[in-house]
Order: C-alpha cells, then structure tokens, then sequence
C-alpha cells in the first residue's frame, strides 16, 4: 500500500480524457485499489455496477462492465486541479476567473459548468452565486460504446454533449 502523500501528489492534476496519475481511464478495477488501497464500495441504485469509494483522496471511481475506469468524481479532498487551477473547495467565480484567465473555455449550465473539449465538469450547488465554492468535478472517458465482448471504440474527437454528471 501506498503512503499518503504519494497519493496526494498523483491525483491533484487531471489530465484530460485520460483522468488522473492514479486513476486512468481503461485501468482495472483490481489495480487501481492495489495502488490506492483503501476504500468503500456502493450502489446509486438497484443494478448499477459498484462504485468505488476513496474518500480519503476524495475520489469515487466508475467501471464499466469490463471492471475497467470509465468516470471519475472528486470531491474537495482530491485537490484537483487544471491547467494549474484549483478546481475545488474554492468560489464558483474564482475558478471561472482563473480558468478564463488560462484561456479554457467553458460553458455555463445548471449546475455549474462544462469545460469544453476537455472532460470536465463542475458542480456547485448555486451556480448563480458565485460565491459558493465549487463541491463536485466530474471527469469523462473519451470512451463512446462497448459492445457486448467488453472491447471499447474510443472515439477519435473527445466526445462532446451536454449530459452532467450533477
């Protein structure tokens, strides 16, 4: 098992498309919790696959039907950040100023923002108040479908839409 803050300094940046230094998109289930260790497994609903808790590094991992990473939540104990924005724990206007500042587009939507091409999302519970700190990130496999063998097509273009995780 890995000690802390060798966890801490791998899953602070988002790499986009590819999701963090200690959790990838594609990674198995089986290596990503020999890596990180600790954690907690629940469902969201009846017949939803497991969902695996770290919530001492603020992350809950998704996995397809081949147990393999496909979507990555983080809450403000993960410390992420983009393009050398912190991302959470912060306002919602801060981080859209800095964001902008690093000349990464977004778009505003219901509950927070999408940056475009990237495949993130944030979330804050006010997205009119931006003063509320931004309490979600949502990060997106470039993934597009599975077929029944498990094998995946990952598309050539990022994916682009308006579905959000919040």
């Amino acid at each position: 098992m890995l000690g802390s803050s060798w966890t801490e300094v791998l899953v602070n940046e988002v790499i986009p498309w590819v999701g963090t230094e200690c959790a990838r998109f594609g990674d198995s289930r089986k290596e990503i919790r020999e890596r990180l260790g600790s954690f907690s497994s629940f469902r969201r609903s009846p017949g939803e696959s497991l969902i695996d808790h770290y919530s001492s590094i603020g992350l809950m991992l998704h996995f397809d039907e081949a147990d393999r990473l496909d979507f990555i939540e983080a809450t403000a104990a993960s410390g992420l950040s983009f393009s050398g924005v912190q991302l959470l724990a912060r306002p919602f206007g801060e981080v859209l100023a800095d964001l902008r500042s690093r000349s990464v587009d977004f778009s505003l939507d219901g509950s927070g923002c999408v940056l475009d091409g990237y495949g993130i999302e944030l979330y804050t519970p006010a997205p009119d108040e931006l003063d509320i700190d931004v309490e979600g990130v949502a990060l997106k496999s470039p993934v597009k479908s599975r077929g029944s063998s498990g094998a995946s097509e990952i598309s050539v273009d990022p994916p682009t839409g308006e579905d959000t995780l919040f």
